[in-house]
Parts: C-alpha cells; sequence; structure tokens
C-alpha cells in the first residue's frame, strides 16, 4: 500500500489545477505520484470543498477495544494491592466485579 498522500502535498495539487490550470499528468509528474492519486485527491476536493475527507476522521479503526478505561484502572489497582497475581486470577477477579471476560 503506498503512503498516504500529506496534507501540503494535496493543497499543492488542488492549486496546480484549480490555480494554475495544468494538465493531470503535469501534476503527477510534479507530485511524484500517479494520475489515480491525483484524480482522487481532486474527487475530494470536489465532493467536500476541502483537501482530505471528513470521514477520515470520523470513523473508528481497526477492533473495539474489550477493556475500557476502567477495567483497566481496576486491573492496575488489583496488581498495586496483589503484585503477585497470575493472569488467571485476574481474568477471573476482572469477569466477577467488572463482567469482563
Amino acid at each position: 500500500m503506498a503512503p498516504p498522500v500529506s496534507l501540503e502535498l494535496r493543497e499543492r495539487i488542488i492549486a496546480w489545477k484549480y490555480e494554475l490550470n495544468m494538465p493531470i499528468s503535469v501534476i503527477a509528474q510534479l507530485a511524484n505520484q500517479c494520475e489515480k492519486t491525483v484524480k482522487n485527491v481532486l474527487k475530494t476536493y470536489r465532493d467536500y470543498n476541502q483537501p482530505t475527507s471528513p470521514q477520515a476522521f470520523i470513523r473508528p479503526r481497526g477492533r473495539k477495544r474489550i477493556l475500557d478505561r476502567d477495567d483497566l484502572n481496576y486491573i492496575e489497582s488489583i496488581l498495586l494491592a496483589e503484585p503477585a497475581l497470575f493472569l488467571d486470577e485476574i481474568q477471573d477477579k476482572l469477569l466477577v466485579v467488572r463482567d469482563v471476560e
């Protein structure tokens, strides 16, 4: 997978196209990107009137976490109280007190 296009480069691509009216092939050479990438940047700008998609920052990445901050605080507190606990004992306490498997 290619690295993401930086915000600065996106802004340059948009300026080259809409302020200087450069063709996409020239912009691709200047940006050192393929034409498809340049077209995608310009499409995003046309769709959202900004260099990046607003959804890029809204949707969460990866899987939902099983343990929340309160669960982690609980684990930390029981380890401070009993540092010699084994993992299975921690899991048992977590299940009984926090109802987390």
